[in-house]
């Protein structure tokens, strides 16, 4: 009796709360929506955190830009709202009662994380801009604290949450693609239109495509998870068709190049091609480039294709670095980058200054119609120039050492697990991110909240799930020699 009237009254009482709210969504009452939403909000991080992280999860795709970059204020709602509470509850927890896993802590990359971090706050003090690099670094810690640290946290000891907070993201970035591909075809789908028609969720087609490039392999992996049922493969399915089309609309040839080299490493996983061959095969390239470079530039330079609604010119684009002004902008910022970083090679410029201070750096036979000198043309295009020319010699060294050390984690993990489970999400986190880091040598995104969270949420995946291998790996070696134990001599094996 008592069981049914609480249920009838927290029923009750939602209901009501819901219709108040919407009372005052329509009579324009917009204080209480707001301090409605922020109670929610309090309760789930209190009591149900890791329903907070679903939403979280869920939100972060369909969330939309409020302020204005230029004056140093942007946040995009509601998703860093949340992952400041998140960090804030994680920071408190830490100093109140919360123990983390020694084991994660003392992880290669957890370790290589913390190194990142304290050379960010190194490069902050001998920044040339020292408060933009430090709203930079806070930046970072809260899209690492939930995405990583609270992850890890979420999954535990259970297989569950991964596919849950993977599943969630992926519907949230398949409604944005059926929205964006609405719009899309009302317009004829343009290839020029195709730049800017998933605004404001996202701020142009290279992000919009990046992100799609990196849900396909896990989306497409959830298919054959062992325990999936037949409704949950349909649904798979359906998403990865949804993805595959917004990422074949999204005219990122950046994006496709990494889907297309993600595709390609798993080939060679598959066919268990050897790591020798693969060395070997890519030194010859890279000496067929080196030998033969005077003549792939001159090719280059020949090269008039600009980019184009068609597919096959459009992939011809890539190589054209005279009259594509996406292409020459990005030998700009690079040849702007290679100047800071001439003159600063150690701790560079300061993290998240690249904007600010590239502009005397351009040379002019490399500016186009969109260059600009008024530090509001965004950033380097590259994940790897970009933290070059802003944190030194030394600060390209962390982000290389987290793409080594996450992806031999990875992939190591998947050959070396003999769970199904483990091996597919292993392999799914690893290609995933394989398509963001070919994707990273020509745009940079990780300083938003749309790539930052998949990316650092497959980093937490990929350290619980070789942490769990490792520790299985162990017990059974333990039991190995145990069981080899002479029970007349344990100090002797027999």
């Amino acid at each position: 009796m008592r069981s049914s009237l609480e249920k009838i009254l927290f029923y009750g009482g939602g209901v009501a709360f819901v219709m108040l709210n919407c009372l005052a969504i329509w009579m324009e009452i917009w204080i209480f929506p707001v301090v409605s939403v922020m109670l929610v909000f309090l309760y789930l991080l209190i009591f149900r955190v890791d329903t907070l992280l679903y939403i979280m999860a869920f939100v972060t795709p369909l969330s939309m830009p409020f302020g204005d970059a230029q004056i140093g204020f942007q946040l995009s709602l509601p998703s860093e709202p949340i992952m400041i509470l998140v960090m804030l509850l994680f920071i408190f927890r830490i100093m109140y009662d919360m123990k983390i896993d020694k084991k994660i802590l003392k992880h290669p990359i957890t370790i290589a994380i913390f190194v990142y971090f304290f050379w960010l706050i190194i490069t902050t003090i001998t920044s040339e801009l020292p408060m933009v690099s430090l709203k930079y670094v806070l930046c970072r810690l809260w899209f690492v604290i939930p995405c990583y640290f609270m992850v890890i946290q979420l999954i535990g000891k259970r297989d569950k949450p991964i596919v849950t907070f993977f599943t969630w993201h992926a519907i949230g970035v398949a409604l944005v693609v059926f929205i964006t591909t609405v719009r899309h075809a009302m317009q004829g789908f343009s290839e020029t239109v195709g730049h800017w028609i998933m605004s404001p969720f996202y701020n142009d087609h290279t992000a919009y495509g990046a992100i799609l490039a990196f849900m396909l392999p896990i989306t497409i992996a959830f298919i054959f998870l062992p325990e999936s049922k037949k409704w949950q493969k349909v649904l798979y399915i359906v998403l990865s068709v949804i993805l595959l089309m917004g990422l074949y609309l999204s005219f990122s040839r950046a994006a496709w190049l990494g889907f297309i080299t993600g595709a390609g490493v798993f080939c060679i996983l598959k066919l268990r091609i050897k790591l020798s061959w693969c060395l070997i095969g890519g030194a010859l390239i890279g000496m067929f480039f080196y030998f033969f470079a005077d003549d792939i530039l001159y090719k280059m330079s020949r090269n008039t294709q600009d980019s184009s609604g068609d597919f096959a010119s459009h992939i011809r684009s890539i190589s054209n670095i005279k009259t594509d002004a996406s292409n020459v902008e990005r030998l700009n910022r690079w040849e702007a980058a290679r100047g800071m970083i001439v003159e600063q090679p150690v701790v560079g410029w300061g993290p998240g200054t690249y904007q600010f201070v590239y502009a005397p750096f351009q040379k002019g036979r490399y500016k186009t119609i969109i260059s600009t000198n008024f530090g509001d043309g965004g950033n380097a295009h590259s994940e790897y120039i970009g933290p070059w020319a802003e944190t030194g010699t030394v600060g390209l060294l962390t982000v290389l050492a987290l793409v080594v050390l996450i992806l031999y984690y990875g992939i190591r993990t998947c050959i070396r697990s003999h769970d199904t489970f483990t091996r597919i999400i292993a392999l799914a986190m690893s290609i995933s991110l394989i398509t963001y880091y070919i994707h990273g040598f020509l745009n940079n995104f990780l300083d938003t909240d749309k790539l930052a969270l998949p990316y650092w949420a497959a980093f937490a995946v990929i350290v619980v799930l070789s942490s769990r291998v490792k520790e299985k790996q162990s017990f059974n070696s333990n039991t190995d020699s145990t069981d080899n134990m002479d029970p007349e001599n344990p100090s002797k094996s027999v």
